[in-house]
């Protein structure tokens, strides 16, 4: 389910419902929160270095995923 569809059904609570939403949201939520992680990227250089290695060690793996 995605979040828009969340924010809906939220929208479409009676307001007590509404209220113990909020209160999560405030304190509950922070228990469960996903730990942020920075993205990284590789040079193409170090790419095209692992690259066939990568493909070597799992060719089976790829043909599967190919089919």
């Amino acid at each position: 389910m995605s979040a828009a569809e969340i924010i809906e059904l939220i929208k479409k609570l009676p307001p007590e419902e509404k209220a113990e939403v909020r209160e999560f949201l405030k304190n509950g939520a922070a228990d469960s929160a996903p730990v942020e992680r920075k993205i990284r990227y590789i040079s193409n250089e170090e790419f095209d270095k692992i690259a066939p290695k990568i493909f070597a060690d799992n060719h089976e793996l790829l043909r599967r995923l190919a089919q």
